[in-house]
């Protein structure tokens, strides 16, 4: 290489020479002068060969250069632009780095130097694209039912949507392209709008997550209907998508566990009737305008998420025969529901829901079978057609008796009836996420064994969810706490009565445990194989070694589904939620009350109302008419109290008289049954939990029955159902809802709030309240001094109670604060506090002389919410202005609408003198945030207080929280 870089060097000097134009003696002399001393070679710097590169993010990229020189050369790489990277082997002619995590395609630069042995160098700067990896799913499904033409389909993966078009057919193909670092376990949710004609259709699919759907489409990555049957996305998936997320209290579903959970609590009934009712909107009421969606609602998915909506247009609808018609087109289509996974089928556990006592049917191989319940076990025989179970025994799958009430020479009376039911059909309708839909048709023989009605055969029919020995997983062992159902066993001490529909295993690595609910009895546990699955098997050695057996049929840190049996001579079954009961998982007392209720229809509830003072309402209703409407005895309204230790929740009822809120004070009462409740987990709105429910006979025998089972109820603001006014008459207008706005008492502790009296009528003694750190509270007035102690809640809301006049708990409530002065609210009083006990002195002084505190010129032109009591002392708000000469009341909160105008004067002392009355009304207080106005009622001789307030959010919290805080006292 370095005779190469001589001779280039040489013949370039020679050719410099040559077009000198010199003569030739001179070049000859030249030649002669380099042939007796040759010149020194220039060294020339080395010569890189390096091309742009790219590569994919997360991997390695290796560059190497191709250097030309004559000796040994020394290698630099660095980084000269673009997101930073690690490189290695940075002295050599080969360097490499890791690529970074992009969010798009990026570009760095990177610069070579490579210096020769006499310190010449070269530079190379060199491009490298940093490649995106991104994952890619193609889902092919169908918008339909009827097919939805050239409508809209969005695909929604987190903050991340993608979309397409439908053909004439419905058929949409989707891709689905995405950061291979995106949260892979969101879930998927498809949407289709149609258009044109079809405008009512907004049909949506829940599917699971994306991992599961990237999995299931295999190595082609192409999503269909073979693969997850969602990809259709139809009537039914929109009714399935709406009562999960009313499931959910309207909360977004984020994950796939969540999907999972609410799947198997929906009503399967209530799903086809949904799905129905859509079906008919969509496609039979285009000519019989009767059938369209009702007013006011622009699609059958807003439609489907409104229970009240949905229902009542069901119920106007479903004894029409296109209803009919279109639930059984619905249930025979195929691009609907999928029947395409339900072979193997040998045990359906039932799942009407966790309030049911869901059966176990289980088929054996040689025809016969077996039905339990959670009261026996019937044995039938069975064979099947196509999707069909036919189940008959001649003497009973089961048989029970029970009394009828009728009408016997003008006698209500009860008799004795007895049913058999004798033969049972079961159809697999559609295979779900969760299982199958089934629908179970019982046929019965009704006899009455004392003559007094002629016997009868019956039918009737019912829809429910099932899981299968499909779903079945392993048994989960831990050693958490474990919350089971049980298969309703009772056990008598001979004093108490106590069934278990559900229990709390504790289980031990070496194979022992105990049973909390019967007194920490002991138990031995294994795990036993049945059907290719691990079953949990406990015995109870105290009990006669009484043995029980827990399948497990989903799978989930939280909530999840287990088939309960006791082994004995007479088997019973019970399928129902199971969880771990964790540590960290208790009820707040800060955010505990609320209402409680069970899922409800129009028109049958039950719910509890946890007020903050300590009382409690529970509600049933029932329309026992039938007539559509509920009147004052359809709805039972029991009273009593709550309290919570320790994170649990305890619940007591009394009987004896319309005012048994505490039987301590209330003689007449007593406590006829008790409910305590341990979160078992809360979903947003979902409430999880054991309970132990106790029942008294009479007063004072006790506690004579005792039950456990596990339980779900929806925390809500509102009540399930609106009741008659004779019952809201009782127990007041509205429930316990969390307030807003209120001041926390956080910065009042520890220091006095000073005041005179509620209406500051008269300049009587200042009195106060003090509350302190340690939640008591110190009470001054009328020159008596008492104590007590406080809760406060999670909404600021304050309850007072001592020994005395505050048993019941008063409600208590910081308003609005402003210049060292709070508004509060106490029982059914609003009246301002001080923090000097000088300014509550001065303000009622200057009230009781009637002294304005301030003119009127800051009020004018601008924009007062005036928050006022009307005739019945409910707090409303009225939107004025003040003008030079007259007041403008508004008709709305814009202040574009005027109402009226009243002319008024000005005393140089600032009393405002209105037109056409003998009233006055001035200023009695003025702070930054809000004034008080009062007003001389001259006929009356009374004094009227009234709040400005400049912030028409902030009035409007002042107005619900004074009435919420009134209700209470009025309850």
């Amino acid at each position: 290489m370095k005779y190469l870089k001589t001779l280039l060097a040489t013949s370039i000097s020679l050719a410099l020479l040559a077009g000198c134009g010199s003569d030739d003696f001179k070049i000859d002399q030249q030649q002669s002068e380099q042939t007796e001393q040759p010149q020194e070679p220039v060294n020339q710097a080395p010569i890189i060969t390096l091309d742009n590169a790219q590569g994919v993010e997360k991997q390695t990229i290796t560059l190497t250069a191709s250097v030309e020189d004559e000796g040994d050369v020394t290698y630099l790489w660095a980084q000269s632009d673009g997101i930073a990277v690690s490189l290695e082997n940075t002295e050599t002619d080969t360097v490499s780095f890791v690529a970074p995590s992009v969010a798009q395609d990026q570009s760095i630069s990177l610069t070579l130097t490579v210096k020769d042995e006499q310190g010449l160098s070269a530079t190379k700067n060199v491009d490298v694209e940093i490649k995106q990896q991104l994952v890619v799913l193609t889902v092919d499904g169908i918008a339909t039912d009827s097919p939805l033409m050239e409508a809209s389909v969005k695909a929604t993966l987190g903050e991340h949507e993608f979309t397409t078009t439908t053909t004439t057919d419905g058929l949409y193909s989707l891709i689905i392209k995405v950061d291979d670092d995106i949260d892979m376990s969101q879930v998927v949710t498809i949407e289709a709008q149609g258009n044109n004609d079809q405008q009512a259709a907004l049909l949506q699919s829940r599917l699971m997550s994306f991992a599961t759907l990237k999995n299931r489409a295999g190595d082609d990555g192409v999503l269909s209907q073979a693969d997850d049957f969602a990809v259709n996305v139809t009537n039914l998936t929109t009714a399935k998508a709406a009562l999960m997320l009313r499931e959910n209290s309207l909360a977004e579903i984020m994950t796939e566990q969540d999907l999972q959970r609410l799947g198997s609590e929906i009503n399967a009934d209530e799903l086809i009737q949904v799905a129905t009712a859509i079906k008919v909107i969509l496609d039979k009421s285009s000519s019989n305008d009767a059938l369209a969606l009702p007013a006011g609602v622009d699609n059958v998915l807003e439609l489907a998420l409104d229970e009240q909506k949905i229902t009542d247009y069901i119920a106007a609808v479903k004894d029409e025969p296109v209803f009919t018609q279109a639930k059984e087109e619905m249930l025979a289509d195929g691009k609907v529901v999928d029947n395409s996974n339900v072979s193997g089928i040998n045990t359906l556990y039932l799942n009407e829901g966790i309030e049911y006592y869901n059966p176990v049917i289980e088929f054996n191989n040689d025809g016969q079978g077996h039905y339990t319940t959670y009261a026996n076990q019937g044995s039938f025989t069975w064979q099947k057609s196509n999707n069909v179970y036919t189940l008959e025994n001649p003497d009973g799958i089961f048989n029970f008796s029970s009394s009828e009430q009728v009408l016997i020479d003008g006698q209500q009376v009860y008799i004795d009836m007895e049913s058999s039911v004798y033969k049972v059909e079961i159809t697999i309708l559609t295979d779900t996420e969760n299982g199958v839909i089934l629908k179970e048709e019982h046929f019965s023989k009704v006899s009455y064994p004392n003559g007094e009605k002629p016997d009868y055969e019956d039918t009737s029919e019912f829809l429910t969810n099932a899981f299968t020995n499909n779903q079945q997983v392993d048994f989960v062992l831990t050693t958490t706490p474990l919350a089971v159902p049980f298969p309703s066993v009772t056990y008598n001490d001979g004093e108490v009565a106590t069934t278990l529909d559900a229990a709390t295993l504790m289980l031990h690595e070496d194979g022992s445990g105990s049973l909390v609910e019967l007194g920490n009895t002991p138990l031995q546990w294994q795990l036993v194989e049945s059907g290719g699955k691990k079953s949990l098997v406990i015995t109870l050695t105290d009990y006669n070694n009484q043995s029980f057996t827990f399948r497990q049929l989903t799978s989930a840190d939280g909530i999840v589904h287990i088939a309960a049996f006791n082994n004995d001579d007479a088997p019973k079954a019970f399928v129902n939620i199971a969880s771990k009961i964790k540590s960290n998982e208790y009820f707040d007392i800060q955010t505990m009350p609320s209402v409680y209720a069970h899922t409800s229809d129009a028109l049958s509830a039950f719910w509890f109302e946890l007020w903050p003072d300590g009382r409690l309402i529970t509600v049933s209703t029932y329309d026992y008419n039938n007539d559509a409407e509920l009147s004052a005895n359809e709805v039972g309204v029991t009273r009593g109290n709550w309290s919570m230790q320790d994170g649990k929740v305890s619940l007591s009822r009394y009987t004896g008289g319309e005012g048994c809120y505490y039987a301590d004070i209330s003689p007449s009462c007593w406590e006829y049954n008790r409910r305590e409740w341990r979160l078992i987990e809360q979903v947003n709105d979902s409430v999880y939990f054991t309970r132990k429910m106790m029942w008294a006979d009479m007063p004072g025998t006790g506690f004579t029955q005792v039950g456990h089972n596990n339980r779900k109820l929806i925390k809500q603001n509102d009540r399930p159902i609106q009741l008659p006014e004779e019952i809201l008459q009782v127990i007041g207008q509205f429930p316990y809802v969390n307030l807003t706005g209120l001041i926390s008492l956080n910065n009042y502790l520890e220091k006095p709030l000073y005041y005179v009296s509620y209406e500051y009528s008269s300049e009587g003694e200042v009195g106060y309240f003090q509350f302190n750190a340690d939640q008591t509270f110190d009470y001054y007035q009328d020159g008596v001094l008492s104590d007590g102690s406080y809760q406060a809640f999670a909404d600021n809301q304050v309850i007072l109670r001592d020994d005395t006049s505050f048993f019941y708990g008063k409600r208590y409530g910081l308003l609005a604060e402003s210049n060292n002065v709070v508004i509060a609210a106490f029982d059914s009083f609003v009246w301002p506090h001080f923090e000097s006990e000088v300014d509550a002195k001065g303000y009622a002084e200057a009230v009781a002389k009637n002294t304005p505190a301030s003119g009127i010129d800051h009020l004018l032109e601008k924009k007062v919410y005036m928050v006022d009591r009307d005739q019945k002392g409910k707090w409303v708000m009225t939107f004025l202005k003040f003008g030079n000469d007259k007041i403008t009341i508004y008709s709305d909160e814009s202040f574009s609408s005027i109402e009226t105008e009243i002319a008024y004067t000005v005393t140089e002392e600032g009393v405002i003198n209105l037109s056409n009355t003998e009233n006055t009304m001035y200023l009695s207080l003025v702070t930054d945030a809000f004034n008080i106005i009062v007003t001389n009622d001259v006929e009356n001789e009374h004094k009227d207080f009234n709040y400005f307030l400049f912030d028409l959010n902030k009035a409007k919290d002042f107005i619900n929280n004074s009435n919420a805080l009134r209700e209470s006292a009025y309850r």
